[in-house]
């Protein structure tokens, strides 16, 4: 969708100091802050509550995080400083909260919130006050005051302490710091600075909201750059291509930092700001971007499940037509000690003896992911490719710019990084037996680069169109125009004889599927590509994001997610993301780790050399 651009006056000096476009790239001290989050059906019942609030405020005027209790305030440390270890040794304090967490309504003029009650909330403070002694060694101090007003706060800190030889929980080498514990009023906020006029209203939505179910909660360590957190962020919501030197390219999605005076100083709907992604610095159209909540472009350091429901507590609930129990399961966490050779090469001995294997793979980075939506328009000549950059791919096959509009191919990049997967999946022993993959092209090159890499030449490509993406997601412009079966044999080695279990114009017929109908013809699918499959070895199915989820959630026995869940989820899907599932010996499937080793890098956007030409 395009949006009219307002006209710019002219080009302008920035303001914006030089250190600025590399914000990012050298970042060294961070600021970290400790939450305890909400999680399973409490989260959602608060997520109804922040949607239908939304609709009572001003445009731009509400105010939105996530729904969290905070235990430290932000304290700054260096980034290479591991933090995960210790929250993670927090979780055992969890135990005491073996029930709903007693919470307290409380309302004012000017705010609306939950107060934890007196027992549980000293819980809570004796997990911020382990947090703040296990970690004062690594802090940068702030030259705050010592902190022996906490010891009157803790009556129980000489119980903390593992010597138990003072009641000094914290060192006294370690009492100049910028650490501060929350230890009074420990409260979840719903609304503040709100205007009188909907006080009535949101008092009607805050009294449905029913916390009985608040009995699973998780920690989550944040972090962000101290030098960016005065600036507004803002979401874009509509892409733009570059016309001047001193504008930003921008894509659907990224985030972007504004100085908070520069929509109200700007004199032609432009304004200057810094990319999330990369941290360039440029101008923009204001009215291409939306402000959001700043918690979207911190980073989340660490995360662990602070209360365990058992399977006496589990309930179920519907949220957005789909079924989902309150129960969730560990978040996955860097481990360098869980992962080995040896574990996968005796995984690949149970693979060798009958169970099968199934490893799912999201495909590599989009070309319109990565150079916006309008690449197409800069990019053809008469239907004729022209590469403009590096990062895009050197040739393209004969179709019509529209479709490639539709149906994006993988960057450069995105070609290296299957082929650094398929690498790896070889160093670890896997050997692929049957390979099905989603219509879309990004998909099918996905699959024959991760093959050419583990020199599978002969192994054809199975183009199963059950394992498209959701198709609610296409009810307005309908589906790409895929490249037939034997369109795409002509480049790849794709089984042309091959019958899907789901033809296109099946999915034709479900472009108001909804979620739960999604996640059933996921299912669907896998089962029967399983009952088909009967020769030994892996199985590998390259999609989309989504699947990683629907394709496997309800075959290791886990209930459908609800659309809020699964919208957090996605946002930590990265391009190459692999799954896999390992057949156990009464026939189900369970997640195990993947055969592979992660790909992370950092992004690296265009330059422009005319920055240095003072003319």
């Amino acid at each position: 969708m395009a949006l009219p651009l307002p006209p710019r006056k002219q080009s302008r000096n920035f303001t914006f100091t030089q250190t600025s476009n590399r914000v990012h790239k050298h970042t060294r001290i961070r600021e970290y802050i400790l939450y305890l989050v909400p999680t399973g059906n409490f989260y959602h019942v608060l997520e109804n509550f922040f949607t239908k609030s939304k609709e009572l405020f001003a445009a731009g005027a509400w105010n939105y995080s996530i729904p969290h209790i905070t235990l430290v305030s932000f304290f700054k440390a260096h980034e290479d400083v591991d933090f995960n270890d210790t929250v993670r040794d927090l979780a055992e304090d969890g135990r005491y909260l073996n029930r709903p967490m007693a919470l307290e309504l409380y309302t004012s003029s000017n705010f609306m919130g939950f107060f934890v009650k007196e027992d549980d909330a000293n819980v809570l403070k004796r997990i911020a006050l382990k947090f703040v002694k296990e970690i004062s060694e690594s802090i940068i101090s702030d030259t705050i005051d010592g902190l022996d007003h906490l010891i009157a706060c803790f009556p129980y800190c000489a119980s903390a302490n593992e010597n138990k030889t003072s009641s000094r929980c914290i060192p006294k080498s370690s009492r100049s710091t910028s650490l501060e514990p929350h230890v009074k009023n420990l409260h979840l906020t719903l609304a503040y600075q709100f205007p009188s006029t909907i006080y009535q209203n949101l008092i009607e939505l805050v009294e449905q909201i029913d916390t009985s179910c608040a009995n699973s909660w998780e920690l989550r360590l944040y972090s962000r750059d101290p030098r960016l957190c005065t600036k507004q962020v803002h979401k874009i919501i509509y892409s733009h291509s570059s016309r001047e030197h001193d504008e930003l390219d921008l894509r659907v999605g990224d985030y972007v930092y504004i100085n908070s005076d520069a929509a109200q100083n700007s004199i032609d709907g432009w304004v200057e700001a810094i990319a999330h992604n990369g941290g360039n610095v440029g101008f923009l159209p204001l009215n291409h971007t939306e402000r959001t909540s700043e918690i979207n472009v911190w980073t989340l350091n660490a995360t662990v499940p602070l209360v365990q429901v058992s399977d006496n507590d589990i309930s179920t609930d519907a949220i957005d037509g789909v079924i989902h129990n309150n129960t969730r399961e560990n978040d996955y966490y860097i481990d360098e000690n869980r992962f080995s050779q040896s574990t996968t090469m005796e995984e690949n001995n149970l693979v060798r003896r009958g169970r099968r294997r199934i490893i799912i793979l999201r495909h590599g980075e989009r070309v319109d992911f990565a150079f916006g939506n309008a690449w197409t328009q800069f990019s053809f000549n008469d239907q004729n490719y022209v590469r403009h950059d590096l990062n895009m791919p050197t040739h393209l096959p004969p179709r019509m710019t529209e479709d490639w509009d539709r149906d994006s191919p993988l960057t450069t990049l995105g070609s290296f990084q299957c082929q650094q997967v398929g690498q790896s999946l070889k160093d670890f022993g896997v050997n692929f037996s049957k390979v099905y993959v989603s219509p879309s092209y990004r998909c099918v090159q996905t699959a024959n680069e991760v093959l050419a890499a583990m020199e599978n030449y002969d192994l054809q490509l199975n183009v199963e169109y059950g394992l498209f993406e959701w198709c609610l997601w296409y009810e307005e412009l309908g589906l790409p125009n895929f490249l037939s079966e034997k369109e795409l044999g002509v480049i790849f080695n794709v089984n042309e004889e091959y019958i899907p279990f789901l033809k296109r114009e099946d999915l034709e017929e479900i472009l108001k599927e909804s979620l739960e109908d999604f996640y059933n013809r996921s299912l669907s699918t896998m089962r029967k590509i399983l009952s088909s499959t009967t020769e030994e070895g892996d199985i590998l199915i390259v999609a989309h994001a989504i699947n990683l989820e629907t394709c496997t959630r309800e075959l290791v026995g886990k209930e459908q997610r609800s659309r809020a869940e699964l919208r957090n989820l996605l946002m930590r899907i990265p391009y190459l993301a692999c799954v896999s599932i390992l057949e156990t010996e009464d026939s189900r499937y369970q997640l195990i780790e993947p055969p592979c080793l992660t790909l992370t890098h950092n992004s690296c956007s265009k330059f422009d050399w005319r920055i240095l030409d003072d003319n």
